[in-house]
């Protein structure tokens, strides 16, 4: 066998170096696999790794420009995402090999928490409310009072549960189901108020609930849980929210006759109420009793027990949270005030 000559060997390099695969230039070139084998040893630290795989069926102008989409939210489902690569590139990709690429662009899927639908008017007042206090320590926020009404179905889980069975058992017993009945079975509307010493009495809201009605338990509860901590007045702040019963001319009197400074709160923002996260506290722990409550006094026996017996600090840490949620409101524009769990307790650690 005659040896190649200089020129195709020169030939075989230069391709190397190119960064074509040894198929490629040995197909190329016309010369055998192992011929282009020891070439790429004779002159390696001329020629670039091999590329190991399958090309990308996307350019990386589309994953950079995908990415940015996804960012902005102009992309928000993997189905839309294969469809734009589709159009860009005219490939078909899986939704798995779509996830990937946002992984490796550092977009890794992430839970959605629940949060209040928002107007850019709301998210400004938002704003703004933030800045009105983000200088407030936390001393200054155990000087306000939250309140708020909530509505508790007698059945209705309100979280996950699990039962535990082998499949000879399983679906056979009244504890493997949720227990639910139309309408949830009745409920109860209850009114509360929560200071950082420890919480108001707890009222059933019987009937309606109109500006006359909510006069009276304002009346009846207010003050009462005000003084009963021992707040002073000169410094005290109620708070309750917008809804028409809570800014009515004669609840608006009524305050202003009592001298009881109100927070002007921005619209739409549960998620800023400290109370939102003992209601949720409560209906967790309802989830826990065995068996469903038979009436609604029973229920209202249920939610009263839990009231008064709050974890130690809970409140504390709840109130110790908000300057966070002051400042994650400035850093978001008002949109959201979510902080890391902890907060609260990390933040009554450094006092």
């Amino acid at each position: 066998m005659r040896p190649l000559s200089a020129s195709k060997a020169n030939d075989v390099k230069a391709q190397l170096r190119q960064g074509k695969s040894t198929r490629q230039v040995a197909k190329d070139v016309g010369v055998s696999l192992s011929f282009v084998v020891k070439a790429r040893q004779d002159d390696k630290e001329n020629i670039p790794e091999p590329k190991v795989g399958r090309p990308a069926k996307v350019t990386k102008r589309t994953k950079v420009t995908l990415k940015n989409k996804v960012l902005v939210g102009d992309i928000q489902r993997l189905r839309d995402a294969q469809e734009y690569v589709h159009g860009m590139d005219d490939q078909p990709v899986s939704k798995r090999t779509i996830k990937r690429y946002l992984e490796q662009e550092g977009l890794p899927a992430r839970h959605k928490p629940e949060g209040p639908r928002l107007t850019q008017a709301h998210m400004y007042a938002r704003k703004m409310f933030a800045k009105e206090h983000i200088k407030w320590s936390v001393s200054d926020w155990k000087n306000v009072m939250f309140s708020d009404e909530c509505s508790i179905h007698r059945i209705k889980p309100f979280g996950t549960q699990y039962y535990y069975s082998n499949d000879e058992h399983r679906f056979r017993h009244p504890h493997h189901f949720k227990q639910k009945m139309q309408g949830g079975g009745g409920r109860i509307m209850v009114w509360g108020c929560i200071t950082a010493h420890g919480v108001g009495d707890l009222c059933w809201v019987e009937g309606t609930m109109n500006a006359e009605y909510y006069e009276t338990v304002l009346r009846d509860y207010l003050a009462a849980s005000r003084d009963w901590y021992s707040m002073d007045p000169a410094k005290f702040i109620f708070q309750h929210d917008n809804v028409s019963i809570h800014t009515a001319k004669s609840v608006t009197k009524y305050l202003k006759q009592a001298r009881i400074k109100v927070m002007k709160w921005p619209p739409n923002s549960p998620d800023i109420n400290p109370i939102e996260r003992v209601w949720a506290y409560i209906k967790k722990r309802l989830d826990e009793y065995p068996t469903p409550p038979e009436t609604l006094q029973q229920l209202f026996d249920r939610v009263v027990d839990i009231w008064t017996s709050l974890p130690k600090n809970f409140l504390a840490e709840l109130y110790a949270e908000l300057p966070a949620k002051m400042r994650m409101l400035v850093r978001t524009g008002g949109l959201h005030s979510n902080i890391k769990k902890g907060t609260g307790r990390r933040e009554r650690e450094q006092e």
